[in-house]
């Protein structure tokens, strides 16, 4: 979400792009909104190729920051690497689709670690649910940890599910 980072305004992303491409390669995407390398999905032939570039990244670059990966993912979507010259899908990738931050089947909650989820309306308490921004539940919340509430919810379920799932075994 731009609102929430810009690449620019983010110490760590800026550093990532800027080590592994020089400060002149990456300046233009600073007003960019960062997109976070561990929320990537899509079909195996899309991964795969997804993964190539990103190994073809390191090549090239030879960044070994810790973060460096996230740094090569934005680069390859801002850059058009992800897509052929004439603007048309890279083979093994159909689409590139990037959703905002709270609007898409992955909600990165990391963004907004400097509020508490609840306060921002994005997590209800009562039902155990990080919420999108629509106020519908996020299929999957992506750094929940980084929110205090829906960490202890998180593994307090996890506990519960430990516990049942020793108990069916004796």
């Amino acid at each position: 979400n731009a609102d929430v980072v810009r690449i620019g305004t983010s110490r760590f992303n800026r550093s990532w792009l800027v080590t592994a491409y020089g400060e002149k390669n990456v300046s233009p995407y600073f007003e960019k909104p960062v997109i976070c390398s561990g929320s990537t999905i899509g079909n195996q032939d899309a991964i795969e190729t997804y993964l190539r570039a990103m190994v073809a990244e390191y090549d090239t670059t030879l960044c070994k920051s810790k973060g460096c990966d996230q740094g090569f993912h934005n680069y390859l979507y801002y850059s058009g690497k992800l897509e052929a010259s004439d603007g048309s899908s890279v083979e093994g990738i159909s689409k590139v689709v990037v959703h905002d931050q709270g609007k898409g089947i992955i909600n990165n909650v990391a963004a907004l670690r400097d509020n508490p989820l609840k306060e921002l309306g994005l997590y209800n308490a009562e039902k155990q649910l990080v919420l999108n921004w629509d106020g519908t539940t996020s299929a999957v919340a992506h750094q929940y940890d980084r929110d205090k509430e829906a960490n202890i919810m998180v593994k307090g379920k996890k506990r519960q599910f430990e516990q049942k799932w020793r108990a069916s075994k004796t």
